[in-house]
């Protein structure tokens, strides 16, 4: 399988080099070649993650929970830092999601907290949060995002917006 480096063709320039950074130091510090698994993603792509784990509740018109192990993102469509956009509407997203390749190429999708702690380290060294916005809100089965540091505080400074608004 294929690092899928394309799909950082997305990423606005202030988190591209950085998520660069960390894909080759994973590479020869940890041995583990990364797949890039999501860089910017359009609405109706989040809004097919957002209801991962989810049921429509018409009553209400809100998703409940139904399947906490089965949620991979608590981001409605078009808030989700893989949604930024420029005024001009080009994408610009501020978050891209990795999962470490086995030997053989294949994504490694139970790979343990070691491995998650030591890639942490490399991520806040190359000026990267794992941890998400605000510090601290990641999702366990959303353990390979990384985001441009407080991102939603430089929106407004590069020329860039969320879809959607809270």
């Amino acid at each position: 399988m294929a690092q899928r480096l394309d799909r950082l063709d997305g990423l606005h320039g202030c988190i591209r080099q950085p998520a660069m950074l960390l894909i080759e130091r994973c590479a020869t510090k940890l041995n583990r070649k990364l797949l890039v698994v999501s860089g910017w993603r359009s609405i109706q792509e989040q809004a097919l993650n957002y209801q991962k784990g989810r049921t429509f509740n018409r009553a209400t018109g809100e998703w409940d929970v139904t399947d906490k192990k089965g949620i991979v993102t608590d981001k409605k469509p078009g808030l989700s830092a893989h949604n930024v956009i420029t005024r001009q509407g080009e994408r610009a997203s501020m978050a891209l999601d990795v999962i470490p390749l086995t030997e053989d190429g294949k994504a490694d999708w139970e790979v343990d907290d070691d491995f998650w702690d030591k890639l942490y380290e490399l991520a806040w060294k190359v000026g990267l949060d794992p941890l998400g916005d605000p510090i601290g809100s990641y999702l366990a089965g959303d353990k390979g995002h990384f985001e441009e540091p407080a991102f939603k505080l430089k929106l407004e400074g590069l020329g860039l917006i969320q879809p959607a608004t809270t």
